[in-house]
């Protein structure tokens, strides 16, 4: 296996994965302490980080695919080492930037919620809004990269 290909997974699975951890982690560590802030609202906070972390790791499995889809290269395709490469980052760097992005936008909903709970329902409403187009952006090095890879 070419050694371009094999840089070409990491920098998908590693770059994605890196900004998926951190999303997750932070989502996780915001919910904990908005439910020991308010403990009458932690079954709507476990739905934040829920929905929260459901949509930051589709990132990480998208760098996943990539990942995979370089590994299966065979070395005698027109696809270069260096179309592996710009694979693996353009969904790395997308993932990365998906799941801070998705991390900040969860963490300002869960903080918005503590100080006005009366308008939860709509928080939620944009919260989920606002996702789906942060989203688009890790869809977008998707995209890119099986292009890259023909």
């Amino acid at each position: 296996m070419e050694p371009l290909y094999l840089l070409g997974a990491w920098l998908a699975i590693g770059l994605a994965g890196l900004g998926v951890g951190i999303g997750e982690g932070m989502v996780a560590k915001k919910s904990l302490e908005s439910m020991g802030k308010n403990p009458e609202m932690s079954g709507y906070f476990l739905v934040l980080t829920i929905l929260g972390i459901a949509l930051v790791e589709s990132a990480a499995i998208y760098g996943l695919i990539i990942a995979f889809q370089i590994l299966g290269l065979d070395p005698a395709t027109t696809v270069t080492g260096y179309a592996a490469v710009a694979a693996g980052t353009a969904i790395g760097f997308a993932g990365l930037g998906a799941g801070i992005g998705e991390w900040m936008l969860v963490s300002g909903a869960m903080d918005a919620t503590l100080r006005n709970p009366e308008n939860k329902t709509k928080i939620m409403t944009y919260m989920i809004l606002f996702l789906a187009l942060v989203e688009s952006v890790a869809i977008y090095g998707l995209i890119i990269a099986f292009q890259l890879l023909g």
